[in-house]
């Protein structure tokens, strides 16, 4: 490839002038770009043929000039490198100005080569810019349109350097001579610019006149300026060249610095990893060695599990009654021991990552004589929490299922409310949740904690505080696992297994990260409604897609909402309004709310509305919209909020002045 060129610092600019800048050769047949860079024919041939190329949103090939990177296009999509090189306007100027007669190509006259004959020149033509010989001189005396071309002997050396004088062609319109300059607008024309661009010009002269006006300091001060620009560009060059030098020098210096001081650290180098890699495999077999245990606990599990299924399924397929009944329970209970046997077990916290971001060991070498050990990222196995799940289902304790397929036979639209517990609070709590039959846990704003309550009484009391490091806010849990809870803190969404059999245990299962604020949080079957102050959203259920958002305005000081976890609806207060939408956000019904004012609601086991309305009462919508009732609620003056039990058996009402109560369905 053809590669520009550049002339060494402190060469002289005289000699340089008619250069070709690609071969740095004195420049044979000039050629000339449309930016005015001049190169030889045979040198622009050979970058064209190696540079030209088209690109995606081009419609001609093109080049960049050698020089100046300026693009320069070609003609036409099929013309060769030797064809566009060719196209090129010759340089006539400067061909012109480097008359040599020693040259081979100004030996002989070349109107006498085209018809192949050698004949030595004499002369030289200004006009035709061409050596001639004494008949082709004569010959020009004879035909009038070459009568008053400009001929020189080519033995005088200073009439061929005075009054060189070429026809510039335009640069837009082939075939065209610059005849005019305009002044308003700094252009050299042809006659076809003046006539298209310049007519209405004010300033436009003949380009002798205006060369026979020229002030020649002018032109002198220009070429002061180009030499004085020329030598600061060398002198840049220079100290460019320097400037390697001095990189290179250094670079040898602090290289030669560096090798010193590794060799002098390779055997504290040595000791450091030596240790470091012996701390780190010891922590690996740590590791490691938890998960194996742990993965050593789930194999003995599923044995258990194993056992159990094919003993009962033989059993109900060939055993009697109470066979049945009795092998039932004893596996019941053999699995459900080995369940909280692995759930007592401090095993389910594991490794998940290594994380070592510096690994500059020289410069950890030289400060602290050390390596920086290697560090781990933990996650709570979600093990736990599917045992913590089984647990809940296997416990024949609750049998929720059951008990609620009773409670679901009654007409919900006549049920009674009988106060069965009721307990003063130290602080204004929004939300509430029943853990067991006789445990409710209340999100408490300050001190910023979660608080268990034993309800068995006619008064409750409270029998376990679980500080939080931030506010806690909206309860929930999902399916029937009473013992699994949800807890919002805004950003984030932590989930515990509480055990309240004999004295309350929290063990915290994990944490979801929220890409949006939520509050309040309710599960469905398959998705998550949750809010914040501004926004009402329903999300997958471990909260990482948003499927749907709308704007929000809540109630009060909680948002107030609901999902039921039978049919994935959800149900939210809109104005005067009570809206049930489901899984996709679609509207099912809508009914208008009066006779107070709307706070937290819930779903009955028949898909009725229960909402308080801040008096002693609570409102009951029939599914559907086409029915409502008031129900008296002893105890209360202003309802908040409302939770019914998993079985459909109890009811908790928090009132908006510090207190609470649990009433029972019948």
């Amino acid at each position: 490839m053809a590669e520009y060129q550049t002339r060494p610092p402190g060469a002289n600019p005289v000699g340089d002038t008619f250069r070709c800048p690609i071969c740095l050769e004195e420049v044979r047949n000039p050629k000339y770009l449309s930016c005015f860079h001049t190169f030889c024919e045979t040198c622009i041939q050979t970058y064209i043929s190696s540079t030209a190329a088209r690109k995606d949103n081009e419609t001609l090939k093109t080049i960049e000039c050698p020089v100046c990177r300026k693009r320069i296009e070609a003609p036409n999509n099929d013309i060769t490198s030797e064809e566009w090189a060719l196209a090129l306007p010759p340089n006539k100027l400067i061909a012109s100005m480097s008359v040599d007669p020693k040259k081979e190509e100004h030996k002989f006259c070349m109107f006498c080569k085209r018809n192949n004959k050698s004949v030595t020149a004499e002369h030289w033509c200004k006009s035709c810019m061409e050596s001639i010989c004494d008949d082709c001189k004569c010959f020009h005396s004879c035909v009038p349109s070459l009568r008053d071309h400009k001929i020189i002997s080519l033995s005088d050396a200073l009439g061929l350097k005075n009054d060189i004088e070429v026809d510039e062609p335009c640069s837009v319109h082939k075939g065209k001579l610059l005849e005019v300059y305009c002044t308003d607008h700094d252009k050299l024309c042809c006659s076809i610019c003046f006539a298209t661009k310049h007519r209405k010009c004010e300033q436009v002269q003949a380009i002798e006149d205006v060369a026979a006006e020229m002030d020649e300091d002018r032109v002198q001060h220009k070429l002061t300026l180009f030499n004085d620009l020329l030598e600061s560009l060398e002198n840049l060059q220079e100290e460019y060249s320097d400037k390697v030098t001095t990189l290179n020098s250094r670079k040898q210096e602090i290289v030669s610095s560096a090798e010193k001081k590794v060799e002098e650290i390779k055997s504290q180098i040595d000791k450091a990893h030596a240790q470091w890699l012996k701390i780190f495999e010891q922590k690996h077999r740590e590791f490691v060695g938890n998960i194996e245990v742990a993965s050593d606990e789930i194999k003995r599990l599923a044995t258990t599990v194993r056992d159990a299924k094919t003993l009962l399924q033989t059993v109900q397929e060939n055993g009697s009654t109470k066979q049945i009944f009795v092998t039932n329970h004893k596996l019941g209970v053999q699995v459900l021991e080995h369940l909280d046997r692995l759930r007592a077990l401090n095993i389910w916290d594991f490794v998940q990552d290594y994380n070592h971001q510096n690994t500059d060991f020289l410069l950890q070498i030289c400060n602290d004589g050390s390596f920086q050990n290697v560090s781990c990222s933990e996650m709570r196995s979600t093990a736990l929490q599917k045992i913590s799940t089984f647990v809940s289902l296997m416990s024949d304790k609750t049998d929720i299922a059951r008990r609620r397929k009773v409670m679901c036979r009654k007409d919900w639209m006549k049920v009674n409310f009988e106060k069965i517990s009721e307990m003063n609070l130290s602080t204004r709590v929004y939300y509430g949740l029943f853990v067991s039959d006789t445990k409710v846990i209340m999100s408490i704003e300050n001190p910023r904690s979660l608080k268990v309550y034993d309800v068995s009484d006619a008064v409750g009391e409270c029998v376990h505080t679980h500080s939080c490091q931030a506010t806690p806010y909206g309860l929930c849990q999902s399916g029937d696992c009473m013992d699994i809870v949800y807890v919002s803190f805004r950003d984030h969404v932590d989930y515990y297994h509480i055990k309240v059999a004999g004295s309350v245990t929290f063990i915290k299962l994990g944490t979801f990260q929220l890409k949006e604020p939520m509050l309040a949080i309710s599960y469905g079957t398959a998705t998550v409604s949750s809010a914040n102050d501004s926004k009402r959203m329903i999300c997958s259920s471990d909260f990482s897609d948003i499927n749907h958002s709308s704007s929000f305005s809540k109630h009060g000081a909680a948002a107030a909402f609901v999902s039921t976890s039978r049919s994935d609806r959800h149900c939210f207060v809109r104005e005067s309004e009570l809206v049930v939408v489901d899984q996709n956000n679609t509207e099912i019904f809508q009914s208008s709310v009066t006779g107070g004012s709307r706070r937290g609601l819930t779903f009955d086991l028949q898909d009725n509305i229960l909402i308080c309305l801040m008096n002693s009462k609570i409102k009951q919508i029939r599914n559907g919209g086409t029915e409502s009732r008031d129900i008296n609620l002893p105890g209360i003056q202003k309802s908040y909020n409302v939770v019914l039990h998993p079985t459909g058996e109890k009811m908790l009402v928090l009132d908006f002045n510090s207190k609470c109560c649990v009433y029972k369905v019948s």
